[in-house]
């Protein structure tokens, strides 16, 4: 049998429990929120401005180790050099890897804090009807 006192405190307690897990989930609603903000931020950050988009492929593979790949193609009469000097200098491709004709390939792999492994290359083309933009972006986890 509760006295009047223990059926205070218990209905207090409820209501410090209620206002503490209302707190932590509106607290991880918001940074979950904050998370998918900068993951789409990161995804579209290799998209040239203003370029048209023509399409994409998205790969995801879980086993042996999480890799999230996209392949993105866009066409621009931007001049050539505004093109690589975005590439190059905004994502530190440096010079080109490789040319024939009238494409480039430019290419960097880089490894943050041991474990995540990032990987970009761009191709551009100069063709009749402007300049084609093909990027490959590769995150992956790799647990040593």
């Amino acid at each position: 049998m509760y006295n009047r006192a223990m059926r205070a405190w218990l209905k207090q307690e409820r209501w410090v429990f209620s206002s503490v897990l209302v707190f932590g989930l509106g607290l991880m609603v918001v940074a979950c929120m904050a998370a998918s903000v900068l993951l789409l931020r990161y995804r579209d950050a290799a998209d040239y401005p203003g370029a048209a988009f023509l399409g994409e492929n998205m790969l995801y593979k879980f086993s042996p180790h999480l890799v999230i790949r996209r392949d993105t193609f866009h066409q621009t009469s931007a001049p050539f050099n505004d093109i690589y000097d975005f590439y190059s200098r905004g994502f530190d491709l440096g010079p080109e890897q490789h040319a024939q004709g009238t494409c480039i390939l430019l290419g960097d792999a880089t490894t943050t804090a041991w474990v995540i492994e990032t990987e970009m290359a761009v191709t551009l083309c100069d063709t009749p009807e402007g300049r084609m933009i093909f990027v490959m972006r590769t995150v992956a986890l790799r647990w040593r």
